[in-house]
C-alpha cells in the first residue's frame, strides 16, 4: 500500500497555506518561532517538527545563511537518531522483547524527517517475531507429544480400570494426541513450504507417531528424501576431502621416504573410518609393515657389525610404528644393556 511521504506534508501544508496568505489578507499569519521552542522540539527528538518550524522562518527571512546550516544540522540529527532507533531495536528483537521493540518504533516513527527504513524494519520484525513463535510453540509440542508417546504403555494399562477417571484420561490422552497431530502437521507443512527440511521432518515424523492409524504426512516423504540427498551429498563430500587429503599424505611419504610421514597417513586414516577409503589404508598398512620388515632387518645388520648405537637408533625409531611388538621391544632391551656395559667398561679404562 501507498504511504504519502509524511515528513514533507507539514511543510507543504505550511506552504500551501503561506500562498492562500498571499491572496487573502484577512488570514492571520502563523505563529512565531522562537529559539527556545526550536531547542525544546530539538531535545525531544521531534526532528520533523523541528524542521517544519525552521522551515517557517526560512518562508518568513529566507536572508539568514545560518539557518540553512542549521536546517542541514537537523536533517543529519534526524538521521543518526533514526539509525540509533533501528540498532537498538534489533537488539531487544535480538532478546525476543517484540512488544518493546515495536513501540519503540512506532513512538520513534513520527517524529524523524524519514522514517521510511523504521517502517520498513517494523515489517522485518512482524515476519521474525511470527517465525520465532512458531519455533517457540513447535519445540512445545514436540516436547509434549514425545511425553505421550513416552507414556503410550498408560493407555493399554488404563484399560484394565474400571474407575471413570481411567477412562476419563484415555479421553484426554487420545484429544491431546489429536490436537498434537494436526498442530504439528500444520507447523511440519509450514517449515517445508520455507524449505525447512530439518524442522519439517521432526515435526511431521511426530505427529505421524501420534496418529499412525492416519495417512503419514506428505510433505513427511518429501523431507525425508530431501534430508537423505542432503546427507549423501555431505558423506560424498567428505570422502572426497578424506581422499584427497590422504593422497596428499601419501605423496608426501613417497617423496621423502620418511618413516615420520608414513606415520602421519596411518594415523589419518586410522581417525577417519570411512568404507572408501579401505583399499588405501590397506596399501598403507602394507607399506608399513615392509617398512618394519626393512629396519628391522637394517638394525640387525648394524649390531652383527657392532655398530649398538647405530642399530638403537634405528629400532628406537621404528617403535612407534609396532610400540607393542615383543620382539622390538626385546632388541631394544638388548641394545641398552649392551651400550651400558660398554659405557662401564669405557669407564672403567679411564681411571
Amino acid at each position: 500500500m501507498h504511504r504519502p511521504d509524511s515528513a514533507r506534508r507539514p511543510a507543504l501544508l505550511l506552504l500551501a497555506g503561506l500562498i492562500a496568505l498571499s491572496a487573502c489578507q484577512t488570514t492571520p499569519p502563523p505563529p512565531e518561532v522562537t529559539r527556545e521552542s526550536l531547542q525544546q522540539a530539538l531535545h525531544e527528538h521531534r526532528y520533523r517538527e523541528a524542521l517544519t518550524m525552521l522551515d517557517t522562518r526560512l518562508l518568513q527571512d529566507p536572508d539568514q545563511p545560518e539557518l540553512s546550516q542549521q536546517r542541514e544540522d537537523i536533517i543529519k540529527a534526524s538521521r543518526e537518531y533514526r539509525e540509533q532507533t533501528l540498532a537498538e531495536a534489533q537488539r531487544l528483537a535480538g532478546q525476543e522483547q517484540w512488544r518493546d521493540a515495536q513501540g519503540l518504533l512506532e513512538s520513534t516513527g513520527g517524529h524523524l524527517i524519514h522514517p521510511g527504513p523504521l517502517v520498513a524494519l517494523r515489517e522485518s520484525l512482524h515476519q521474525q517475531e511470527a517465525q520465532r513463535l512458531r519455533q517457540r510453540l513447535s519445540e512445545w509440542w514436540q516436547a509434549q507429544a514425545r511425553a505421550l508417546l513416552d507414556s503410550a504403555t498408560l493407555d493399554s494399562t488404563l484399560t484394565g480400570y474400571t474407575l471413570p477417571e481411567a477412562g476419563q484420561t484415555l479421553e484426554l490422552r487420545q484429544a491431546l494426541k489429536a490436537d498434537l497431530s494436526e498442530r504439528l502437521t500444520e507447523v511440519g507443512n509450514t517449515y517445508a513450504e520455507q524449505g525447512d527440511w530439518s524442522r519439517a521432518q521432526r515435526a511431521l515424523h511426530l505427529a505421524h507417531q501420534l496418529q499412525p492409524d492416519q495417512p503419514a504426512p506428505e510433505a513427511l516423504g518429501q523431507a525425508q528424501q530431501v534430508l537423505a540427498r542432503a546427507r549423501q551429498r555431505a558423506e560424498q563430500q567428505q570422502t572426497q576431502r578424506q581422499r584427497e587429503r590422504s593422497e596428499s599424505l601419501m605423496a608426501a611419504y613417497r617423496e621423502s621416504g620418511s618413516l615420520k610421514d608414513l606415520l602421519a597417513i596411518r594415523e589419518y586414516l586410522r581417525s577417519a573410518p570411512n568404507n572408501h577409503l579401505t583399499a588405501l589404508r590397506d596399501e598403507v598398512e602394507t607399506l608399513c609393515r615392509e617398512r618394519y620388515t626393512k629396519d628391522m632387518a637394517t638394525g640387525d645388520a648394524l649390531y652383527a657389525r657392532g655398530e649398538y648405537q647405530a642399530a638403537y637408533a634405528i629400532w628406537q625409531e621404528l617403535k612407534p610404528l609396532a610400540p607393542d611388538n615383543v620382539e622390538l621391544n626385546k632388541k631394544l632391551e638388548r641394545t641398552r644393556r649392551v651400550l651400558n656395559n660398554l659405557r662401564a667398561l669405557d669407564a672403567t679404562s679411564s681411571e
